[in-house]
């Protein structure tokens, strides 16, 4: 069909080419040839189709040449003006919104355009630009794009090494110089929710929401840089360690050249791709510090297992030595590995502080948790039958049987005392024994099991601590029983408890001058004496007679 008289029109764009084409000079070549192919891809990727793409230099211009099967363009006009386009914008395509074909039509010779029936020319005449528009000579399926450049042919390699890396969709058949690309096996599809962009006309501004996206991990080949890809299109170093493409199917924010990520949107990416990279990672290559921002970033769940595959699972933290006391050594003597804080990345720095314990809190939970299972295996002499028990042995050691049932009868009524005294109405004071050496404790001066107060007013003593069986109503046997008996009303070492222990030892005081009769009648060989009314230890009875005689 032969076509009639073109309508002709001075000028390219309805603003200044040659403003326009100020901006996009400095992109690189292969960027603005790229507009052409994304453009390209999102025509045909919903109903599947080919995409080709060529480009040569025939000795006087650099061609490029863009075909595609799809839907066509249904108003070429359109491509005159900046942000005019007859799609509806979405974040499922690909580039800058009415803008992509535009910026490479600004750097061009000449550029020709075909879709359906109707073709457009962008042509220089006698120095002027103009365009023409009329019908084709025969049908284009699709859309066929030819440019011509005032490019060098050294771009062709170029062009070669920078489109052969794009990820063509499985729905599309991409060619490059009559050669298709190869579709590359996706190994892990993650679902995130990604900060993309979006165009708003009315406002004429872009917006940057937060959309659900699938994330495929394409293996990169030994010749490869990583890179974050929109949809196939190659566009920033992903700024990872691990041998995976990312290919985001959604649009990725950028700068307005669209040459570098929106700030931290790598960070996004590295978050949601962590959890299933992560088991797969090795000790060392999860110490990355694009492990540690994203892990920062993360929840508890990720936290811990970064932790854990860095450091092992008995990491501590390193605190400064206390004095005489090294909690970083008692540590390593437990069995567990000291890490400083000081020389890690911020991102690892922040999750130890979270998740790993200092030197100084394992070690006192590991001294607590000992205590306990002391305190677990307590006993009453009643249980002790074997002449061979190693219990019936430390019994025999601190006086037998009689002396200690004595000795224990006592601490549990003079605690009976104490916790009577606060008027709360509490379980009666029961007494049991326990063997503080067993299970061994770290060899620190901390670590000495002597007694122990159950939240239900059990007192546990040990039997390798001599004052309790030896000197049962002398001041250290006194002490720890106030001590213990605090418990009673705070289980917490807080303000509370040492508000306790004050009141606590004022009724000491009192049990001990007031009850001289009661205690002489139950335990006489306690060696309790009696001066008028009042009762003391002997060795605090003889220093309060030579300080205030005249109370005794």
């Amino acid at each position: 069909m032969e076509q009639t008289a073109r309508p002709e029109t001075k000028g390219w764009l309805q603003i200044s080419t040659a403003g326009f084409a100020a901006l996009n000079q400095s992109r690189p070549q292969e960027h603005l040839v790229k507009e052409l192919v994304q453009n390209a891809l999102d025509a045909v990727e919903e109903n599947s189709g080919t995409v080709d793409v060529a480009y040569h230099h025939d000795g006087h211009d650099f061609v490029v040449e863009c075909h595609d099967t799809g839907a066509g363009i249904a108003d070429l006009s359109a491509l005159r003006v900046v942000y005019l386009t007859f799609k509806m914008d979405s974040h499922r395509k690909r580039g800058r919104f009415g803008r992509g074909f535009k910026e490479i039509l600004s750097v061009a010779r000449s550029a020709k355009i075909r879709s359906g029936n109707s073709e457009i020319h962008f042509l220089e005449e006698q120095g002027r630009q103009i365009t023409r528009e009329g019908l084709a000579r025969s049908p284009v399926t699709g859309t066929s794009i030819k440019m011509t450049f005032d490019w060098p042919v050294s771009l062709i390699a170029q062009f070669d090494a920078y489109f052969s890396r794009f990820l063509a969709p499985d729905s599309v058949t991409l060619l490059l110089n009559g050669r298709a690309l190869p579709h590359r096996h996706v190994v892990h599809g993650i679902e995130a929710t990604l900060t993309t962009e979006v165009y708003n006309p009315e406002s004429q501004t872009w917006r940057k929401p937060r959309r659900k996206a699938t994330i495929q991990l394409v293996a990169a080949r030994a010749d490869e840089t990583p890179f974050i890809y929109e949809m196939g299109i190659p566009v920033a170093a992903a700024e990872w360690t691990v041998p995976f493409h990312v290919n985001v199917l959604q649009r990725v924010p950028m700068n307005p050249n669209r040459d570098a990520l929106a700030s931290g949107y790598a960070k996004q990416i590295h978050k949601a791709c962590l959890p299933t990279l992560l088991p797969a990672l090795d000790p060392q290559e999860a110490t990355a510090d694009w492990v540690g921002a994203a892990g920062a970033q993360s929840g508890a769940i990720i936290q811990k297992q970064i932790i854990t595959k860095v450091f092992g699972a008995t990491a501590v933290r390193s605190v400064p030595s206390m004095g005489k006391r090294d909690f970083d050594h008692d540590a390593e003597r437990m069995g567990a590995s000291v890490v400083k804080t000081a020389q890690m990345s911020s991102g690892f720095r922040e999750m130890a502080k979270e998740h790993l314990p200092t030197a100084q809190e394992a070690v006192i939970d590991a001294q607590v948790k000992a205590q306990e299972r002391v305190v677990e295996s307590g006993f009453g002499l009643s249980d002790v039958r074997e002449k061979a028990d190693k219990r019936n042995t430390w019994i025999e050691r601190q006086g037998g049987r009689s002396r200690v049932r004595r000795c224990l009868s006592f601490a549990v009524w003079f605690c009976q005392q104490l916790v009577d005294s606060s008027g709360d109405k509490t379980d009666r004071v029961r007494g049991k024994l326990a063997l503080g050496s067993e299970p061994e404790l770290f060899g620190t001066e901390i670590s000495t099991f002597m007694a122990h107060w159950s939240d239900c007013n059990v007192l546990t003593l040990a039997l390798e601590v001599d004052c309790f069986w030896r000197d049962p109503v002398g001041a250290e046997a006194l002490t720890i029983y106030v001590h213990e008996a605090a418990h009673a009303r705070a289980m917490h070492h807080g303000k509370g408890f040492v508000d306790e222990v004050e009141r606590l030892a004022g009724i000491a005081a009192h049990v001990m001058f007031e009850s001289h009769y009661e205690i002489n009648r139950r335990w006489p060989e306690f060696g309790v004496e009696a001066s008028r009314d009042r009762t003391l230890p002997m060795g605090l009875l003889a220093a309060t007679k030579a300080r205030w005689p005249w109370r005794l």
